[in-house]
């Protein structure tokens, strides 16, 4: 049987007596950078770290008291890695059994015009983030990604796709804002010595078209990892 904790403080979650095709459920979208749904939560593999044990099946009265983990890590052996290798080598699309447990696992964000604006932003805030991983980028990217998503939609619905995308990373902590390498920046938004945005500077420039115009051009905001 195999044994599953999802961590993110302050929140952490556990499963235990899953199956193999209960696992391939949470396991393969997660090896392949999706979102998961569980124990009404929605879990990133951006953000929150993924344990899975291999070991007996639990009985009950040991998981008791908050001690199920404790216990599963007695008895069961870390096979996070090698799950997690085995599930990104298969494709992103391949079909899952179904869950019997009672939870429900995200489908990969669809990426039509029919698709609910959060998904789109989530998805969309996963690909910045992944993005941004080695060097910074103009806000305009994220709007050239969102077009992208949408491309029967209008610039204004790609832009607002982005705005939200942006915001909800900005929101996490994810990322930080910064003015262009010259300091110029939209008229009303102001950036620290630094070059940061922060506080209420920060929806005056998402606000600002001049801070989504392509990088280097006067005005522009530019991404980074926080």
């Amino acid at each position: 049987m195999y044994h599953l904790q999802l961590r993110q403080f302050p929140h952490n979650l556990c499963r235990f007596n899953l199956t193999e095709a209960e696992l391939r459920l949470v396991v393969e979208p997660w090896a392949h950078d999706h979102w998961v749904e569980l124990g009404e939560r929605k879990w990133s593999p951006y953000q929150a770290k993924i344990t899975i044990l291999e070991g007996p099946q639990m009985p009950v009265q040991q998981l008791s008291m908050g001690r199920g983990w404790r216990n599963a890590e007695r008895s069961g052996q870390d096979v996070t890695e090698r799950l997690l290798v085995a599930a990104k080598q298969a494709p992103a699309n391949e079909p899952s059994a179904p869950l019997e447990a009672p939870s429900a696992i995200s489908q990969p964000p669809a990426t039509g015009p029919s698709s609910e604006p959060t998904l789109l932003a989530d998805s969309l805030g996963l690909e910045l983030l992944s993005l941004l991983e080695d060097a910074s980028a103009p806000l305009s990217q994220a709007w050239s990604l969102a077009q992208a998503r949408l491309p029967d939609r209008t610039a204004s619905e790609s832009l607002a796709l982005a705005e939200r995308a942006v915001a909800s990373l900005l929101g996490r902590r994810l990322i930080v804002l910064v003015a262009n390498a010259d300091g110029s920046a939209a008229p009303g938004v102001e950036a620290d010595a630094g070059g940061a945005v922060e506080g209420e500077a920060i929806e005056s420039a998402l606000r600002a078209l001049e801070s989504w115009a392509p990088g280097g051009q006067p005005g522009a905001i530019r991404m980074r990892r926080a």
